[in-house]
């Protein structure tokens, strides 16, 4: 398999059938290894009630092909979870640090791959900070600020909206909760503008000042305060 091939799969009309497959056939230990690594590894019911981690990537699979036809997005949602595929098995059904553990994995994927250098680069950002975006909602106006930042939203704002349906697909593509609404996003999305609207301030901790002020009117305003 190369990147050629996987994107082929991610963009059909369904991925996460096509992930399936391979995963049903046996082709997907010998072809993606660290996706297959997944099956068998069970999470926290409270947070996951279709337990299985394997099961849940290719819930968020099908729920980001039905937010988006970015092949950038898909393969995230597809990877976004590789560092629980590492944790060891005692200490199941916990993974503590499994957003910076999945970086790696994600590297290695992509090197065998060919993955663009770019597609891989936002999966590795998505795999680090999609815990912060279901926890946004609670995160103070600099933290965010610190996300968006992290993120290279300011530089490259599309970044911004792929990365919210990635985190939206990462939250409904688990069992019964596909409906559940998901507030985070269009939190994320009026933060983010609010926050790249204040600019021509050279002196760095005003602007903080200003953007953390923009975005604690807005989470008011939202009624999420």
């Amino acid at each position: 398999m190369n990147w050629d091939d996987l994107k082929q799969g991610l963009l059909s009309d369904d991925p996460a059938g096509y992930v399936k497959n391979l995963h049903d056939s046996g082709e997907l230990k010998n072809e993606l290894p660290e996706i297959d690594a997944l099956f068998g590894v069970p999470q926290a019911a409270e947070h996951h009630p279709e337990i299985d981690t394997g099961i849940h990537t290719l819930m968020v699979v099908k729920r980001a092909a039905e937010l988006s036809d970015d092949v950038t997005v898909r393969f995230a949602a597809l990877t976004h979870d590789l560092g629980k595929g590492l944790t060891p098995k005692e200490e199941w059904p916990r993974h503590i640090n499994h957003e910076v553990a999945g970086v790696q994995p994600i590297i290695d994927l992509s090197e065998r791959l060919n993955v663009p250098q770019d597609i891989s680069d936002f999966a590795q950002k998505v795999s680090l900070h999609h815990l912060k975006g279901h926890r946004s909602l609670e995160m103070r106006p600099g933290k965010i600020v610190s996300l968006f930042e992290d993120l290279g939203a300011f530089e490259d704002p599309e970044v911004l909206e792929k990365f919210v349906k990635t985190v939206q697909a990462d939250a409904q593509g688990r069992l019964g909760m596909e409906n559940s609404p998901y507030p985070q996003a269009d939190y994320l999305r009026s933060a983010f503008q609010v926050a790249k609207a204040v600019g021509n301030e050279d002196d760095t901790e005003i602007l903080m000042q200003r953007r953390n002020q923009a975005i604690a009117d807005v989470k008011q305003e939202l009624n999420l305060s």
